[in-house]
């Protein structure tokens, strides 16, 4: 790699840790209003099954932050649906417990545990190693459901802002890589500083599983791969049954300033030198920027119908510079049949609920929460009355 890429990613690294300390102290205010946020009930850290690019320790394992109701006991007979959550920050900056706060709601309101996912950070770990991270850790909640007493056959996925777009992106991943290995080679190459620089990094000789997803696209729509009817993947018994996501990101390859000339309020923004850190970070090279993995928009519509879950929940903000293609996704979604509820919060900026301000109005963001948990917890309840669970009492 040339000399001055390599001081490149040297300061994104150096800003991304000074963001981090910053981000840090900001959650320590958000957690100020009352009731403060819950602590995890229990954490699993589980190895990646991709490479990484960091020498670092502390960045070699993906931690799994539980949230349980009170009466949860691992080894139970009892099966409780699982919330699997997805941090926000850029892919960059962010820990699984920032969203401490959604994960009560959920255990409280939908009878679930929650599973805040702490995938490995870009620069260090650019993409698609966020989104593999998301699979490790399905993979790893069914390998031991029995064990920590969940039910994968009712699992919803939720993230806000990049956990958002980790939401999609990882159900569509999970797809790929059970449904379709059975045809397709499983090898992903995550970009590393030691990989090159020239135009050609973008190489399928390296297996790039990005050209696999849509070659496994087209491959469905000429009928030679027959895609599930009930949308439930062969390969696997996870089942996933709804997306909830808050403000996404969806489309890389929409450069920012586009989208700053489609935002209502501009100013309200997030400022350029972090989105530039953002972009640069996850995705350095432009054409992993249209893969469906790093923007799901641009996945080709036969894999959002057999890979996305009947119901999808998507939340925007008015002053948002992603509200437009948080928008046309979900015309997309319900062109392709999905049952799609789209909601937008009138004057509010991208990441509103994580404000660090401790006097904000925390209840209007609880109410949100409740109404969007509520709506989980019928999807959760409808699966276990479909599958018998409501009238022999074998789940919850």
């Amino acid at each position: 790699m040339p000399a001055h890429r390599k001081n490149d990613r040297f300061w994104l690294r150096f800003k991304a840790v000074i963001l981090r300390i910053l981000m840090r102290t900001g959650m320590v205010l958000h957690g100020y209003p009352f009731p403060r946020p819950p602590c995890p009930t229990f954490t699993r850290n589980i190895r990646p099954s991709t490479s990484h690019s960091s020498s670092l320790s502390s960045y070699k394992n993906i931690a799994l932050h539980f949230y349980t109701p009170k009466t949860y006991k691992k080894g139970s007979s009892k099966r409780w649906p699982v919330v699997v959550n997805f941090h926000g920050g850029g892919f960059t900056i962010g820990r699984p417990t920032d969203d401490a706060r959604w994960a009560r709601m959920a255990v409280e309101t939908a009878n679930a545990v929650v599973v805040s996912v702490g995938y490995r950070l870009a620069p260090e770990f650019p993409f698609p190693a966020a989104v593999d991270d998301g699979v490790d850790a399905l993979l790893y909640l069914e390998q031991h459901a029995a064990e920590l007493s969940l039910d994968i056959t009712r699992i919803s996925m939720t993230g806000f802002s990049a956990g958002g777009n980790l939401a999609i992106s990882v159900t569509l991943r999970l797809y790929q890589r059970t449904a379709a290995s059975a045809t397709q080679p499983e090898v992903l190459t995550p970009y590393t500083d030691e990989e090159s620089d020239a135009d050609t990094a973008f190489n399928l000789n390296q297996a790039d599983t990005n050209q696999i997803l849509l070659n496994t696209a087209e491959q469905q729509q000429s009928g030679a791969c027959t895609p599930s009817q009930d949308r439930t993947n062969p390969a696997t018994n996870l089942r996933i049954l709804s997306i909830f996501s808050w403000y996404p990101v969806l489309d890389f390859a929409l450069p920012r300033h586009a989208r700053r000339t489609r935002s209502k309020n501009p100013d309200k923004g997030l400022p350029p030198f972090l989105t530039e850190l953002f972009d640069e970070s996850y995705v350095p090279h432009r054409p992993d920027r249209h893969s469906p993995f790093a923007s799901p928009i641009r996945a080709e519509p036969q894999l959002l119908r057999d890979a996305l879950p009947a119901d999808v929940w998507l939340y925007v903000c008015e002053w948002d510079m992603l509200l437009e293609e948080g928008q046309e996704f979900a015309k997309l979604l319900e062109g392709i049949g999905k049952n799609v509820r789209s909601m937008m919060v009138e004057q509010q900026k991208h990441a509103w609920d994580k404000s660090p301000n401790p006097f904000r109005d925390q209840g209007m963001v609880d109410v949100l929460y409740l109404a969007a948990v509520e709506e989980m917890r019928g999807v959760f309840e409808r699966a276990e009355w479909e599958s018998g669970g409501g009238r022999d009492g074998s789940r919850l």
